[in-house]
C-alpha cells in the first residue's frame, strides 16, 4: 500500500507540473504586431482598453503613429490599471498627452452607421483633420457608443485662405464666401416673410465643399452610386458660391426672388442647385 501510494503521489505531482507548464500565462502582456490600418486606438478598442491605457503601458503618447510591423504590448486588465496608477492617472482624468482635451473639441458619441468621414463632413472638416485631432488613422473604424472629440470647423476657404460666411442648415452651420452667405441669409429672411418658406441646404455637403469632399462625391458618381457631381476643383461648391436646396418649393422661391439677391439656378437639369451670381 505504501509503495502504491507513493507512486500515486508522484504521478499526481508530475501531472500537476505538466499542467503548470502547458497552462497559458493569463497575467502577462501579449505582444501584438501592428497590421496595416491599425492605430493605438483600434488595438486598444479591440482588446477593451482605452487608448490611454495601452499608450501608457508602452511608454507612448496617445497620439503616437504606429508603423506596420512594429510590436507593442497589450496588457492584462491588472497590468493596465497598474501602469495608469504608476503614471499618476486616475480613471476619467485628462491625460496631458491628449491633444483633443486641450484643443477645445466637442465630445461626440458615435451613432450606428457613423464613420470618420460622415462626422467630418457633417462638421465641415476633412477626414484627416478629424482623425489626427483624435490620434486616429484616416481609415480607423469607429464603434457605436465610442466618444471622439470634434474640433471647431475652420471657417476658411482652404484653397485661398479667404474667411467664409455662415448659413443655417438643420444639419449644422455651413459656409459660403462672405458675399454669398450674406445674400443667401437675406434671401432666406425674405422667403420667410413673403412666402412662409424657409430656405436651407439639403445636407452637410450642400454648400461649400473642400477639394477632398468634392472628390469623394465625384468618385461616388463615377461608380454609379451617387448623384451627378463635377470633378474636384471645377464645382461651384468648391468656390463657396453654391447651395443644393432641400425642397423644390425652395427652388420656386429662388426663381421668383433670387435675382434680387444675386442668386439663380445654374444647372438646368438640377432643380436643387442654385448659385450666387452677384
Amino acid at each position: 500500500m505504501f509503495v502504491r501510494s507513493g507512486r500515486g503521489a508522484l504521478a499526481a505531482i508530475l501531472a500537476a507540473a505538466v499542467l503548470l507548464v502547458a497552462a497559458p500565462r493569463t497575467n502577462a502582456a501579449v505582444a501584438h504586431v501592428v497590421q496595416p490600418g491599425e492605430s493605438l486606438w483600434s488595438i486598444a478598442a479591440a482588446n477593451n482598453f482605452t487608448t490611454r491605457t495601452v499608450a501608457v503601458f508602452n511608454g507612448m503618447d496617445e497620439n503616437t503613429p504606429l508603423t506596420v510591423g512594429q510590436t507593442i504590448q497589450v496588457p492584462t486588465v491588472a497590468e493596465g490599471a497598474a501602469a495608469l496608477a504608476n503614471a499618476g492617472i486616475t480613471p476619467g482624468s485628462s491625460a496631458s498627452t491628449t491633444s483633443a482635451s486641450s484643443s477645445g473639441g466637442t465630445a461626440h458619441v458615435i451613432q450606428p452607421g457613423e464613420s470618420l468621414w460622415s462626422i467630418a463632413s457633417a462638421n465641415g472638416l476633412d477626414v484627416s483633420t478629424l482623425a489626427s485631432f483624435n490620434g486616429l488613422s484616416d481609415d480607423a473604424m469607429l464603434i457605436t457608443g465610442q466618444t471622439i472629440q470634434v474640433p471647431a470647423a475652420a471657417s476658411t476657404d482652404t484653397s485661398s485662405g479667404t474667411p467664409l460666411g455662415d448659413i443655417w442648415c438643420p444639419c449644422g452651420t455651413l459656409h459660403l464666401i462672405p458675399a454669398a452667405a450674406d445674400s443667401f441669409n437675406a434671401m432666406r429672411q425674405a422667403s420667410l416673410d413673403q412666402f412662409g418658406i424657409d430656405l436651407y441646404p439639403a445636407g452637410p455637403l450642400s454648400a461649400y465643399r473642400t477639394y477632398d469632399q468634392q472628390a469623394y462625391l465625384y468618385n461616388l458618381y463615377l461608380s454609379g452610386k451617387g448623384a451627378p457631381a463635377n470633378p474636384p476643383g471645377t464645382s461651384e461648391h468648391n468656390l463657396g458660391i453654391a447651395v443644393d436646396l432641400a425642397d423644390p418649393a425652395m427652388r420656386n422661391v429662388v426663381d421668383q426672388i433670387g435675382s434680387s439677391f444675386g442668386w439663380a439656378g445654374t444647372a438646368p437639369t438640377e432643380w436643387w442647385h442654385v448659385a450666387y451670381v452677384g
